[in-house]
């Protein structure tokens, strides 16, 4: 992760000075004629991957799959997983799919310091909700029915709390309860997570504390 932050920048910039062939093309040239080149780091002109994280990439490399049986033993030599091939039945994991809507000012990007979280919708298992911040939205929203498609049908059980404080604690509390094992966002590692951790320190909550109970 650190090489990667280093090198990003080297990139950028050797990406303006020549083209991926122009690269190539030096790097064989400078097989024969080392002495010419003054800086490999000129020679670099890709990354790779660079956008996969971490535990990603450890997950992809270890065969380490969601829904599986592992044992996990600790020790001074750290941490090894363990596949167990005697337990077939898959793990029942809980499945949030959720969305945020927040206000901002007129032709510009919502921003965390002083916009607030308007509503947040999510389906849990195939069971819609929705929490309605009654500071932006002008009256009680009733349970509702959004079915796009037949084959996904939703029924949204709908709740209407009198500010964005409170809404962000029914929701964190709610994650307590059902304790998802996978989220599902549009963007949210770029948008929805930080702007709910931003608004929910405003209002001295620690998403950290939620995150530790689940």
């Amino acid at each position: 992760m650190q090489v990667k932050r280093d090198l990003m920048h080297v990139v950028e910039r050797n990406k303006e000075k020549s083209d991926a062939a122009e690269a190539y093309e030096s790097i064989y040239a400078a097989g024969k004629r080392k002495e010419q080149i003054q800086d490999f780091m000129d020679c670099i002109t890709d990354l790779r991957e660079y956008d996969v994280p971490y535990h990603v990439r450890f997950a992809i490399d270890n065969d380490i799959r969601s829904g599986l049986w592992y044992d996990v033993h600790v020790s001074s030599d750290g941490v090894t997983l363990e596949r167990r091939h005697d337990l077939l039945q898959r793990a029942e994991v809980h499945v949030c799919a959720f969305d945020i809507e927040t206000t901002k000012l007129p032709l510009k990007f919502p921003d965390a310091e002083y916009d607030l979280v308007m509503m947040i919708s999510y389906m849990i298992d195939g069971r819609g909700y929705l929490i309605i911040n009654r500071e932006c939205v002008g009256e009680d929203i009733e349970d509702l029915e959004y079915t796009p498609k037949p084959e996904f049908e939703g029924h949204f059980k709908v709740t209407n709390v009198k500010n964005e404080e409170e809404l962000i604690k029914l929701w964190f509390s709610h994650m307590r309860e059902v304790k998802p094992g996978i989220y599902v966002t549009y963007n949210g590692d770029f948008f929805d997570w930080p702007f709910l951790e931003s608004r929910a320190a405003h209002h001295g909550l620690r998403m950290n504390d939620v995150c530790l109970s689940l």
